[in-house]
Order: structure tokens, then C-alpha cells, then sequence
């Protein structure tokens, strides 16, 4: 089973039926939601989409996401600890701080990037989908 770690836009995309989200990160974070794909969750996807909710950029609640979390089958929720840290030290210090931390969670799980950022998606030793 492929595992997939998924970054702020595609989840609250996702959980709010978005139509942004590419009909391949939709058919991956469905099968999340019915356990035949393993989906990761950083912590800091969720504080990010905490982040967007009170400033109204998107349209889905904290609670509506967690729920769904809660309810599926595939979601894991991962933590920013030691080792990512160290993942993230060994990428480009000019990104986002919020995009290192979601790219060292990818890395260090040897996971799949869901994601439509094209700085993550052309950095060569990310693998990453979205189409």
C-alpha cells in the first residue's frame, strides 16, 4: 500500500468538496477515508487549517476535519518531532517554514506528497502528486 502525506489545501479542499482539488488527490484521500490507502496528517496541516478557518479563507470547520480524520479508516495523524526536524534541516532554507515541515514529514516517512505547491513539486528528491 502506497502511503501519502497530505498538505494544507488538499485536505480542507478535499473535506470541503472543493473543486480545486485534482480528481487524482481525491480519488487518494477517499481511499484514505476507506482505508485502502494510508494518508498522513501533520499536525501542522490541521494548525493551518485552524489558521485559514478564523481567517475565513476557507470554508470547512476544525471540527468537520477532525471528524472525518476520526471516521476514516486511513488517516494517521503525525507530529512534528525530532527526527523531522532533522528532515527538515536538509531543506532549501528559503522555503516557507510551514512548507519544510510538511516536505521533511513527506521525506521522512518515504511517503507521496499530495500537493499542488509547484516549489514542492519540482524539488527533485520530493516525490509528490497532484494531476
Amino acid at each position: 500500500m502506497n502511503v501519502y502525506v497530505v498538505d494544507t489545501h488538499a485536505l480542507a479542499w478535499f473535506i470541503g468538496e472543493d473543486s480545486r482539488l485534482s480528481l487524482q488527490a481525491e480519488k487518494i484521500l477517499k481511499g484514505g477515508e476507506l482505508g485502502t490507502t494510508q494518508v498522513l496528517v501533520p499536525t501542522l496541516v490541521l494548525a493551518e487549517i485552524t489558521h485559514l478557518v478564523q481567517k475565513k479563507r476557507i470554508n470547512v470547520g476544525i471540527e468537520t476535519v477532525i471528524e472525518r480524520i476520526d471516521q476514516s479508516n486511513g488517516f494517521t495523524i503525525i507530529a512534528f518531532d525530532f527526527p523531522i526536524l532533522k528532515a527538515m534541516l536538509e531543506l532549501p532554507d528559503c522555503w516557507d517554514i510551514h512548507d519544510r515541515i510538511i516536505a521533511a514529514t513527506s521525506l521522512y516517512y518515504q511517503a507521496v506528497l499530495i500537493t499542488r505547491d509547484n516549489i514542492l513539486r519540482s524539488y527533485k528528491n520530493l516525490n509528490t502528486i497532484w494531476d
